[in-house]
């Protein structure tokens, strides 16, 4: 498969810690519009000379883009049970080492949230950054994957979606070579003020 370093579906592109402490049911964006509140499901090991690019582009879970998880909810990958665990990041970006207390190189890992509007929002400018590999399914759409090794840059990728009234999955995959393995996301209105009138939760 050919290397892509930047790659979006329906979104155009325009280009420090977590603690595993339970993300409450139903929350809102911070005040700068980034997501605190996820499940998430790591680690899940990579087998060791694949290229990590291509390995963000494989699936490591059953169906991933239509992931719709809940609290509790075990997955066996690779022989090894996994349980999504709901995290609230302490910052503006999660940190999957910090939540699992362990050093995690050659590893994927899920962060999933459920964004709720009361109507359709046109016009939203959704910011993620990651470290190392990030992809992005939103409403069972692959819509963003970023395949080259990075540090965390906040906002280092930008594109624009709608949200449909009622729940959308945002799934979030992040690949880690070695050392950081972090990732960020937040929804903002054309102007880069935080998205109002949106509700995140971590159940379906």
């Amino acid at each position: 498969m050919k290397k892509r370093s930047c790659i979006l579906g329906l979104v155009t592109l325009w280009a420090l810690a977590s603690s595993p402490i339970h993300a409450a049911e139903t929350t809102g964006l911070d005040a700068d519009g980034y997501i605190r509140d996820w499940l998430m499901l790591a680690p899940i090991v990579l087998p060791e000379g694949a290229d990590a690019g291509d390995l963000l582009l494989r699936s490591q879970l059953q169906d991933e883009a239509h992931l719709k998880p809940k609290a509790g909810d075990q997955v066996t990958v690779n022989g090894r049970q996994l349980t999504w665990k709901p995290v609230t990041a302490t910052t503006n970006f999660f940190d999957f080492n910090a939540v699992l207390k362990s050093q995690n190189d050659l590893s994927a890992g899920f962060m999933v949230t459920y964004v709720e509007c009361d109507r359709e929002i046109p016009n939203v400018i959704i910011a993620v950054g990651s470290n190392d590999q990030g992809r992005i399914y939103f409403n069972g759409v692959d819509i963003y994957a970023f395949t080259e090794a990075r540090p965390l840059t906040l906002d280092a990728d930008r594109g624009k979606i709608t949200l449909k009234p009622g729940v959308n999955v945002f799934v979030f995959k992040v690949v880690n070579l070695q050392n950081s393995w972090q990732g960020a996301m937040r929804l903002t209105d054309l102007s880069g003020k935080p998205l109002a009138n949106v509700r995140i939760k971590t159940t379906p």
